[in-house]
Formats: structure tokens, C-alpha cells, sequence
């Protein structure tokens, strides 16, 4: 999964990940999006929403510990890889424990995005240019305001079938 830098903003390293980074289940059974599959890696993706344990409501956070976001959860960026990495690859946040967030006003792109409705399943969603963006329950990008309350960017690129896409411009 990835994260496309357009205009380059702040890299935060860290707070270090939460064993949850590593193990989260990206593709549950019950749960259809187009951006994801069955050969998805486990553990957070590159543009998936990072997140700060808030109040203690997170067993698995603390002081300067990231976690998946999910929408009772502070956003603090974006994640720029994937916690897992491929497996042909060097895995740096597995031996550092640590990934970098983006935060602040950067312009990006991102590949990974809620596709149907939490509250209809089976209807797609449809992103529009100034929508804001939320985490979902699933540490993604949504358009759906329910729990969330931060907003974690503004739709700037629709993602089409020819370029997949969904183009964003930070705000947090």
C-alpha cells in the first residue's frame, strides 16, 4: 500500500508503535472495499490514519506510543509505509519499532480508502473535491462524519478507475 508525497511536510518518528501496528487485521471477512484484499499485508499500510491513545481508552497505547486509528481515536497523521514491510525487503519498523507519520499541511495521494458506507453496506461511497476526510472504524479515509470529529484532510482528487487515487491535502 502507499503513501505519494506531492508536497512534503513534517515526518514525525517518535512516538513508537503499539504491538496492534503489526498484527491489524486489514481485510475482516465482513468487510468488502475495493482497495483492500486477501493478499494485503497485516499491520497498519502506508496512508492509513495513525493514531494517539486517548485517556487511556486504547490498552495498547501510552506516552509517545502510535496505534491504529479508529474513529473514537485522536488522529495524528498518516502513516507513511507499512509496519510489516514485503517480504523481500529490508524491515526497519520491526527492528526500530518505529514508522514515520506525516502531520501537518502536506498534499498526498493514497491507494488505501473506505470504498462502501459503514452505515449502508453495499452502497459505494462517493468522494467529492472539498469533502473532509475522517478515519473510519478501520483506520482509513472516509468522508463519513459519525464518531470522528477531526477532520484528517480535504479531498483533492477523486479517485477515478484510470487513476485510483484519492488525492488529499492534510489538516492535521
Amino acid at each position: 500500500m502507499a503513501l505519494t508525497i506531492l508536497i512534503r511536510t513534517q515526518l514525525n518518528s517518535i512516538p513508537v508503535l503499539s504491538p496492534a501496528c503489526y498484527t491489524k487485521q486489514n481485510f475482516p471477512s465482513s468487510l468488502a472495499n475495493a482497495t483492500l484484499s486477501v493478499n494485503t499485508p497485516r499491520g497498519v499500510l502506508g496512508g492509513s490514519v495513525a493514531g494517539m491513545d486517548v485517556a487511556g481508552s486504547a490498552p495498547e497505547g501510552g506516552d509517545y506510543v502510535t496505534i491504529p486509528c479508529r474513529e473514537a481515536t485522536m488522529p495524528i497523521g498518516l502513516f507513511v509505509n507499512d509496519a510489516a514491510g514485503a517480504a523481500f525487503e529490508n524491515a526497519p519498523a520491526v527492528a526500530s519499532g518505529k514508522v514515520a507519520v506525516m502531520k501537518g499541511m502536506g498534499s498526498i495521494e493514497v491507494d488505501v480508502y473506505e470504498t462502501n458506507q459503514k452505515l449502508a453496506p453495499g452502497v459505494l461511497i462517493v468522494y467529492a473535491v472539498g469533502q473532509y476526510l475522517y478515519s473510519s472504524v478501520n483506520g482509513l479515509l472516509t468522508p463519513e462524519h459519525s464518531v470522528a470529529t477531526v477532520p484528517v484532510g480535504i479531498v483533492t482528487k477523486v479517485p477515478t478507475t484510470a487513476s485510483p487515487t484519492l488525492g488529499l491535502d492534510m489538516r492535521i
